[in-house]
């Protein structure tokens, strides 16, 4: 127990450990000086507050001693939290006020002429569309500023697009109900513009939520542009008509009223100021310099008419300036507009076609403006559907409202974002100032002079009408031109669907024009430059050098209709014509379908006619490339009866080109040995037996034809001489000399190879392998080479995850030469095709041969290297012809 009087000792290791922990809390703050000095300060300012401590008797824990100081530093946090979170609105202000600014702008010129003011019915509806507009680009940017949208700080507004679309309904509504009811056709007109955007939402939110949005990448670019430069045009006339209070039309009275000197004064000096906008902009390119602009037009016009000493009563009275609203007129004044009851809903129904027009012309606008501002604010893998779900959102929300149409605008973002608007916060805040301005009410119309929201239009006009009809000269061909021209012409003569109907059809017309003028033949040859992988006998090997022409190679690309296959079956019927025929008759047409992606009924049918066409001159039509379940497939077996599981033989299949041809030269090959058996009386092959062919007795009728006498010469020149197919030494053979002598008999006919031969012939062993049984696999090491007694072997490449079969190997030829010799692992994979017998000389063997007779082994290396190299022309040929 602690004397009293006496300091505890308790309380002195408290006290300790307390100045110990306060200490560190300095330390753990960053030891500041001002922090040090400020504690001292603070217990410079309680005098004996220690010896305080230090008389009593109350034991003070540390967790006592340190909760009040833990209590100061969360206090401390939450000062500075609060304080930031004050301060983070303000660093957005700058933004916040550009983008305010745009939208003011463009609410003046979108949102005043979102009626057609110059239709007596509509005269009074510019500050009801003001805030119609004003609504809409709230909605829009709370909407994309919550998350829905992958950008940050994106602005929306209404789509300028939108206006001739928009007359287009009004005009409907007008036709339909009749101008002496205004108040049904006011609320009609009402009824069918909130329609309209909840159809334009309701488009926009089933592309994304179906994940379909990519099918509008597929509308053609140039009819968009064409529609562009018919809005350019539309708000040409609306600015003159807005500026001037007079509707256009092709009329002398309403030239010589347009004409007249205070309406001229109205539409010309808007048209000048848009004018020497463009003019200045050519030497001004800062994002800035418009909204500047802008600003200081109304500024000099009050400046000049105060000036003159022309009072607000007047410029309203002359046109000048815009009404005010009516005294008392509340923001929610448009919604009173609004009467279901007394809405002809007939006359909504017929404005439908239009609204679905707008609604296509408003999403085409998405994957223009996405990607463009993907690229300029740097963000990666933007998704088009999520982009299109939160347009759906905004305009379904904004047509329950009874609002406009709106969408990300790319322009607006951009200077948005890089003037410090990039956060959601930002966008938020500009939402709020936005519908602040909304619920202030249209009262600022009444003050804006009619020549800056005239000069706002035609300054758009004049760039739309400059991007669709100028800009695009030298980028586009010459029919793409031409189809943006008329539509230009035909929304400025006809209407605005019309406009968007006719280039639909033109683009359709001259699509097919175009692609019907890019052949479907990606490549033709004959069989001497390209022939399969397959390893042959040298006298085979000759044999087909000669007679392959009569192989005709035809690789077909793309989607094949009726506009394309007219030129393939004119180049068949030019193939048989009677002068080509005697230069280069051909026996097999092979007609590869890999790299055709679809065919229509007409091409299919059109096969139908090259098909007896063929058989008629009794050439074989080989099909390639396409397999039964795929649609290239379907057409042709269904559609054109054109496939090998019919009854006639002349019309063969195969899965790949390589097998193609490998099928035309064993026919021909069938040819070569038909010719062998009957000059000579031997025995035909079994294995070469694949057509029906003519009896031995009637080869000679066929001599007079250009193809079998092309055969008939090719054989005797192929035929081994008596020299070369007996061997020079008889006696005391080796099993496999015989084998050796057939397959290097043509390429040495010399007594030297024979004895390298029969040198070597003893040292290969007999060897049998069962079917699909791996000879060797990709990457191993040469362990013997191999000539082929009988038997087929395969040999594959790796493609990927799979396999492909690249060449074949037929007996009497040798393989695995090229590893043995070099030292190099195996690059393809051999398995037997069936059971195969074979003669394999080892690496051992191989070695100690080398190393015992040089010479000898030399000269047999040398016979070796000659037989690959005759088989790599094909190949050579195949990877660069055939693919």
């Amino acid at each position: 127990m602690a004397v009293q009087g006496q300091p505890s000792p308790t309380l002195h290791a408290d006290m300790s450990k307390l100045h110990t922990d306060r200490a560190k809390l300095h330390t753990d703050r960053g030891n500041r000086p001002s922090d040090m000095a400020k504690q001292h300060s603070d217990d410079a300012h309680v005098p004996g507050e220690q010896d305080r401590l230090l008389g009593t008797q109350v034991c003070l824990t540390p967790e006592a001693a340190m909760g009040g100081d833990n209590g100061y530093a969360r206090l401390q946090r939450r000062s500075h939290a609060a304080l930031n979170l004050l301060m983070m609105p303000l660093q957005y202000i700058p933004a916040v006020v550009l983008g305010l600014i745009m939208n003011l702008l463009d609410g003046l010129s979108y949102g005043l002429i979102a009626f057609p003011v110059s239709i007596p019915v509509f005269d009074k509806f510019g500050p009801a569309g003001f805030s119609m507009y004003m609504l809409s680009s709230a909605i829009a940017q709370f909407v994309y500023s919550s998350g829905a949208s992958a950008f940050r700080g994106a602005n929306g507004t209404m789509l300028i697009e939108a206006i001739p679309f928009l007359y287009a309904i009004c005009n409907k509504i007008v036709s339909v109900v009749g101008v002496e009811q205004p108040d049904r056709v006011i609320a009609t007109t009402m009824a069918a513009y909130a329609t309209s955007t909840i159809i334009t939402g309701l488009v926009f939110f089933l592309l994304g939520f179906l994940r379909i949005g990519v099918l509008v990448d597929f509308f053609p670019r140039h009819i968009l542009v064409g529609c562009i430069g018919g809005v350019g045009y539309f708000l040409m006339q609306t600015g003159m008509e807005v500026t001037s209070q007079i509707q256009l039309s092709l009329s002398w009275p309403v030239l010589r009223e347009l004409f007249a000197p205070n309406a001229l004064g109205l539409w010309g000096s808007s048209l000048g100021l848009a004018v020497l906008l463009r003019v200045l902009c050519t030497r001004f390119t800062h994002p800035l310099f418009v909204p500047m602009f802008f600003m200081v037009v109304p500024a000099m016009f009050y400046i000049t008419t105060a000036a003159l000493g022309l009072s607000m009563e007047t410029l309203r009275a002359t046109g000048w300036v815009f009404a005010l609203p009516d005294a008392g007129e509340p923001f929610y004044h448009f919604y009173t507009l609004f009467d279901f009851g007394n809405t002809d809903w007939h006359a909504v129904v017929k404005a439908v076609p239009t609204m679905l027009g707008l609604a296509f012309f408003s999403i085409l606008h998405v994957p223009i403006n996405v990607p463009a501002l993907a690229v300029s604010t740097n963000v990666d893998k933007i998704d088009t559907n999520r982009e299109l779900l939160a347009h759906g959102i905004s305009n379904l929300a904004s047509g329950c409202l009874g609002s406009f149409q709106n969408y990300l605008v790319y322009s607006n973002s951009v200077l948005f974002i890089r003037s410090g608007g990039d956060s959601n916060l930002a966008g938020m805040i500009l939402g709020v100032v936005t519908l602040g301005v909304f619920i202030s009410g249209p009262s600022i119309i009444g003050y804006i002079p009619t020549m800056v929201v005239g000069a706002l239009i035609f300054h758009l006009g004049l760039e739309l009408v400059k991007e669709s009809l100028v800009d695009t000269i030298g980028v586009v061909n010459r029919i793409e031109y031409v189809t943006i021209v008329v539509i230009v012409l035909a929304m400025a003569t006809i209407g605005f669907n019309e406009g968007i109907f006719i280039g639909i059809m033109m683009a359709c017309f001259f699509f097919i024009l175009l692609y019907s003028r890019r052949t479907a033949l990606r490549k033709a040859y004959t069989g001497s430059a390209v022939r399969s992988t397959v390893r042959r006998l040298y006298s085979q090997r000759r044999f087909l050098d000669d007679v392959c022409r009569q192989i005709q190679v035809m690789r077909l690309q793309g989607f094949m209709f009726f506009g394309t296959i007219n030129g393939i079956e004119a180049y068949i019927r030019n193939l048989l014509e009677q002068c080509q025929w005697q230069e280069n008759p051909i026996r097999f047409l092979v007609l590869d379908f890999a790299l055709v992606n679809g065919m229509d009924f007409s091409a299919a049918e059109a096969f139908i006619r090259v098909r007896r066409l063929l058989e008629a001159r009794e050439i074989y039509m080989v099909i390639c490339g396409a397999e039964k379940s795929t649609e290239v497939g379907r057409a042709l077996r269904s559609a054109a009866g054109v496939w090998s599981d019919d009854e006639s033989e002349y019309v063969q299949t195969a899965q790949s080109l390589n097998e193609a041809l490998e099928w035309c030269e064993n026919v021909l090959l069938q040819f070569y040995y038909l010719h062998q058996a009957a000059e000579h009386g031997t025995e035909m092959p079994h294995s070469y037996s694949f057509v029906s062919t003519p009896q031995f007795t009637d080869v000679d009728m066929y001599g007079s034809s250009p193809r079998h006498a092309m055969v008939t010469e090719a054989t005797h020149s192929a035929m081994p001489s008596s020299h070369n197919s007996t061997p020079s030494l008889q006696a005391h053979q080796a099993p496999a000399f015989p084998l050796l002598h057939q397959a290097f008999m043509d390429l040495d006919s010399d007594v030297t190879a024979d004895e390298t031969l029969a040198w070597i012939a003893p040292h290969f062993e007999r060897k049998q392998h069962p079917p699909a049984q791996h000879v060797w696999l990709a990457g191993s090491s040469a362990d013997a080479m191999y000539i082929v007694e009988s038997g087929t072997l395969r040999v594959y490449v790796e493609n990927g995850s799979e396999s492909e079969a690249v060449e074949s190997i037929l007996p009497g030829t040798l393989l695995g030469e090229l590893a043995l010799i070099t030292g190099q692992p195996h690059g393809t994979t051999v398995v037997s095709d069936g059971s195969v017998v074979m003669w394999e000389l080892s690496k051992s063997v191989f070695d100690e041969l080398s190393a015992a007779e040089p010479a000898k082994m030399l000269a047999f290396v040398r016979l070796a290297l000659m037989y690959p190299a005759q088989g790599m022309k094909a190949i050579t040929a195949y990877a660069f012809c055939a693919q």
